[in-house]
């Protein structure tokens, strides 16, 4: 069965749904609720709205067993949009890399994204994470012929993840912090 497309609110909403407070707004529906993470994943990547696409990472930070869901998501979609889904999937292991400390210290154990695509992609994945993010961006640059600061990008949305963790922990246990 084909996942009904969900409005950039629904979206949001099932996001919000899996507390990845990544996005403002968003509206909660039963089909945003029901959603799988395949689905979640493949109708992130296919979102005309980069701030949606880039809440991938923030949903694979949060929630990593969503890797599982990842075969499944890459067989949703085709061409550019496979591509970016391999490429944040992949920014994602290394910023959980990258970011791991900071990460359980606010989520606790997790369990680690596995390297599914860094060979499809051209990143070997074995020196120090951030060097790899490095590399990771400059081929999606390459890849998709816009010369932005990719790395950089990554960055933001991991960090922007764990600053909304923080507040929250602050908003919780305001001793914890």
């Amino acid at each position: 069965m084909v996942a009904p497309q969900l409005t950039t609110d629904e979206l949001v909403g099932a996001l919000d749904s899996l507390d990845v407070h990544f996005l403002t707004g968003g509206e909660s529906s039963r089909s945003a609720r029901n959603i799988t993470p395949a689905d979640l994943l493949a109708q992130l990547a296919a979102q005309p709205d980069a701030r949606i696409r880039l809440a991938i990472i923030a949903l694979l930070l949060r929630r990593p067993e969503f890797a599982l869901a990842l075969p499944s998501a890459v067989e949703q979609v085709k061409g550019e949009t496979q591509q970016l889904l391999k490429l944040y999937y992949t920014a994602g292991v290394l910023l959980q890399r990258l970011y791991h400390h900071s990460l359980e210290h606010l989520l606790g154990a997790q369990p680690l994204l596995p390297n599914l695509f860094g060979s499809d992609l051209g990143v070997s994945l074995v020196s120090e994470p951030h060097e790899d993010l490095q590399r990771l961006g400059e081929q999606h640059a390459l890849l998709t012929g816009l010369n932005i600061n990719w790395a950089g990008t990554y960055e933001y949305a991991a960090q922007r993840l764990i600053k909304r963790l923080e507040h929250e922990v602050l908003w919780t246990h305001p001793q914890a912090v």
